[in-house]
């Protein structure tokens, strides 16, 4: 038989899809976990709560950043290389709730263009002052971003620094920087790779090419990553130019606004394990360069010193560049304090400002703030960012508060980002209740609702009324959408959000929890909540501690501490129906109950899984319990779930970071946890955070990971991205509403997305069924037959395309990627493609640029 030669036809689809306080502090108790300031040394609790950090930590305490890059390496090619179905994720908000957001940069010259950082959401860019907004960031391995910085002398040079650098609950790992020279339309990777957070990006004012970068690296281990960096080829190279011990993170640098030789930079000693934090110490300090980074003095005159200086911002007066700020978190006697220095010579003294009044804004976690600025027209104004937001007029001498937890100036609490118009004075600002806009120096805020920032920790649906959405969120309260539409959702419940639930026979019943377990009922449709959790007061509990309801009597719940509870009356009621099911390592702050699992096929079946990396089935609705734990890894148990179709199938998902050696995150159990098997299969190893089993396809898995979402058809043998209109966020939580067959999830930073489960169409059913332009038929020498179409794809968009060719096992057989060149334009060819291995058939040829995909049945003849 002759070999076939492939001719092809690519139609790309020509639509482009643009992605476009109520906090109760005040009434919430905070009952965080206690950790060791050192090993010996207990801190006081606090928040942000370690929940997302520790889990993936545990058991080691420890976390290897090699292995995290290659799981990120692992998912990106999956999701590019996995068949494309021509369906996408729907946004389904909140664009109005907002979420944390660590920069925000503009181009003095082009102030009606803006681009945001978020925490975990990646890269927004406004060209029209925030009336819309493009995500730039989607294709990367990691969308957390640390900083952003425009150069000065061309607005279209935008640099990001990947990896969050507020060390929170857990921030996301980066993989480096990475430089744009479109605007933020394409990005290049330009390496510090192993950073892992970045916290400044300084682009000389002078010297395009000359780029200082503040690095921290490694959040659980020390690491020789950390320190000041500077490139003097744009970014192709790297030098270490300040380093004080694997211990201590660069953390922020300014640069002299006339002498670009003249730098200054913070350092920051900063360690953490699964049970101690150490965020303040002797190697933290502020350093100084007068000749362009290659030499440094560390500035001591009026500076704290000793054990108590932590994270440390600074900013330099623009007029007077002898003036220069550090607003520093120093632990004095035990207490956290916020305290601001000033020096009116360069550095050589320093003075403490009269900042009492400020001295406990940052509250008692300053290591998750650090950022101060001047005014550009007022060496004596300037703004620092904590829990409260403050300004003073008189370089320090009086502060006025401008927000706080009191909802002060309707602008929301924890302030990150800040930026000044040099000549207006018109403020952009950030926090982790979104953007904001001031033109009066922040007297008063205009919110700009119009960003998908929200990080979800669960997302529910209500049965009987699909569009209304819920869901619990990482400092945004437990929220809801009534109508659906992406830009109308409500705060019902203050605090950090958790699991909801809905009554499915009364939507006006709705379970809702803030952190430590404190669980309301709602009874009249979210207006009003009761508290509901007295019963487990002074009991182990998660921070998100898991909530289920009975399938067939919605009055039927189950609760979990470090044992479960069980209600029979909407929760009026409770009773422990198990004894402690955890490990008992309380004293490192484990040792509670991470998720709960009940059996629509019998509902006597429940399942309960810890922290602690234990598993317990009850056969008798929570009366006795058997311990399932044998053949899983000891790994804090993220998701537990029920077959839909066989009732003795369960499945478990695990996190943890891979160490020493690599393991599976998911596994089956055909015989109610008797034994387990992983079916991991290529999954990417990260971290799996929930899986649902499709309740209308047997065999069919979909699983949210921190890089992603995947799924299969065929319970873990094969696994395909399904990603598409979704960029590369951790998803945390997956529901499918059954009656509109709908997938909903929540992202932990770029809001919720729905998906229409009838839309997608069996790999195998493509292979076999596919028609959807036409078909091409394929023959030796395609070149002499006029039958044949026209041979060529132009590649002009700055996005490259990625064609799959698909045999009719629905068997992904070849795969390649057409790459812009420099001047943005490529052509395809006939004889750049060769399938002199593959037989003759029929096969399905899809191609993707950026969301926009097309499908095309090939017919190869001998």
């Amino acid at each position: 038989m002759k070999k076939p030669v492939v001719a092809l036809i690519i139609v790309l689809l020509a639509s482009v899809s643009m992605f476009f306080l109520l906090r109760d502090k005040a009434g919430t108790t905070l009952q965080g976990p206690l950790f060791p300031e050192k090993l010996e040394a207990k801190e006081p609790k606090k928040e942000p709560n370690d929940w997302l950090g520790k889990q993936k930590v545990f058991p080691h305490g420890r976390f290897s950043q090699e292995y995290y890059l290659e799981g990120l390496r692992q998912a990106q090619a999956l999701h590019q290389s996995s068949p494309l179905r021509q369906v996408a994720w729907e946004p389904a908000g909140p664009y109005n709730i907002g979420g944390r957001i660590t920069d925000i940069e503009i181009h003095a010259s082009q102030p009606e263009t803006i681009y945001v950082g978020a925490a975990s959401g990646g890269i927004f860019k406004s060209t029209d002052n925030g009336q819309s907004w493009q995500h730039l960031f989607q294709q990367q391995p990691v969308i957390s971003i640390g900083d952003l910085a425009i150069d000065p002398a061309n607005p279209q040079i935008v640099w990001a620094g990947t990896g969050e650098a507020n060390s929170s609950s857990f921030s996301f790992v980066g993989n480096g920087i990475y430089k744009s020279i479109d605007g933020g339309e394409t990005w290049q990777h330009k390496g510090l790779e192993q950073s892992a957070y970045i916290g400044r990006i300084v682009v000389d004012h002078s010297n395009s090419q000359r780029i200082f970068v503040a690095a921290l690296g490694n959040l659980f281990s020390p690491n020789q990553m950390r320190g000041i960096y500077r490139s003097i080829d744009g970014g192709d190279n790297w030098q270490r130019v300040l380093f004080v011990s694997d211990s201590t993170s660069g953390v922020d640098i300014v640069q002299h606004p006339t002498n670009p030789d003249i730098l200054y930079a913070s350092m920051w000693e900063r360690m953490r394990g699964l049970t101690y934090r150490r965020s303040h110490g002797p190697t933290s300090g502020i350093y100084k360069s007068t000749d362009g980074g290659q030499n440094w003095v560390r500035l001591t005159n009026g500076l704290p010193t000793g054990d108590t200086p932590g994270r440390i911002g600074l900013a330099i007066g623009r007029n007077n560049p002898e003036i220069v700020y550090a607003f520093i978190d120093q632990l004095i006697n035990g207490q956290y304090v916020a305290s601001v220095y000033r020096s009116i010579n360069g550095g050589e003294s320093w003075s403490r400002t009269n900042d009492a009044v400020v001295a406990g804004m940052n509250s008692n976690f300053g290591w998750y703030f650090g950022q101060i600025r001047t005014d550009p027209r007022n060496d004596n104004r300037f703004w620092i960012l904590g829990v409260d937001l403050y300004r003073s007029d008189n370089g320090g001498q009086t502060f006025t508060q401008l927000a706080g937890y009191y909802n002060i100036n309707d602008i929301y609490v924890d302030h990150h980002a800040l930026w000044i118009h040099p000549v207006s004075g018109l403020m952009w600002h950030g926090n982790d209740g979104g953007l904001y806009r001031s033109a009066d120096l922040g007297a008063s805020w205009t919110k700009i609702n119009k960003l998908p920032l929200t990080q979800f920790y669960t997302i529910e649906v209500d049965y009987l009324n699909p569009q209304r959405l819920y869901g619990g969120t990482q400092d945004n309260n437990t929220v809801r959408t009534w109508t659906g539409a992406n830009d109308n959702w409500d705060r019902i419940l203050g605090g950090d959000g958790f699991y909801t639930l809905v009554d499915y026979t009364n939507s006006n019943t709705i379970y809702a929890e803030s952190q430590w377990g404190n669980l309301y009922r709602s009874d009249n449709g979210g207006l009003s909540f009761s508290w509901i959790g007295s019963n487990w007061s002074g009991e182990r509990t998660n921070w998100s501690s898991p909530l289920i309801m009975h399938p067939t009597d919605p009055q039927t719940l189950y609760f979990g501490t470090h044992r479960v509870w069980k209600t029979t009356n909407k929760g009026q009621s409770w009773q422990a129906v198990s004894a402690d099911l955890t490990r008992q390592l309380a004293s490192s702050g484990f040792s509670t109950i991470s998720t709960l699992a009940i059996s629509r096929l019998n509902p006597n079946l429940v399942l309960a899984g810890t922290d602690d990396g234990r598993v317990h089935l009850s056969t008798s609705g929570g009366l006795f319990w058997t311990e399932i734990t044998a053949g899983l890894p000891l790994r804090w148990i993220t998701r537990l779930a029920f077959d839909p179709f066989e009732v003795n199938t369960i499945y478990a998902t695990v996190s943890g970071f891979r160490w020493d050696e690599p393991h599976p995150y998911v596994f089956k159990s055909t015989n109610l946890g008797q034994t387990w098997t992983p079916i991991q299969g290529n999954l990417p190893l990260l971290p799996v955070n929930v899986i649902v089993p499709d309740p209308q396809r047997e065999g069919w898995l979909y699983v949210g990971t921190d890089a992603g979402i995947f799924y299969t058809e065929n319970v873990g043998q094969q696994w395909q991205s399904l990603m598409e209109g979704m960029p590369m966020v951790p998803v945390t939580d997956l529901k499918i509403h059954m009656p509109t067959y709908t997938l909903v999830a929540g992202t932990y930073g770029n809001s919720a997305y729905r998906l229409n489960l009838s839309q997608i169409t069996s790999l195998n059913d493509i292979a076999h069924k596919a028609s959807n332009q036409f078909d091409i038929k394929l023959f030796p020498n395609p070149a002499s037959r006029n039958t044949t179409p026209s041979l060529s794809l132009e590649v002009q968009a700055a996005h490259p395309v990625h064609l799959h060719l698909i045999n009719n096992q629905g068997q992904l057989v070849y795969q390649t990627r057409i790459i812009p060149t420099a001047t943005g334009s490529q052509v395809f060819r006939l004889e750049d493609l060769t399938t002199a291995n593959l037989p003759a058939g029929t096969y399905l040829l899809q191609t993707r640029q950026a969301s926009h995909t097309a499908t095309t049945r090939l017919i190869l003849t001998p």
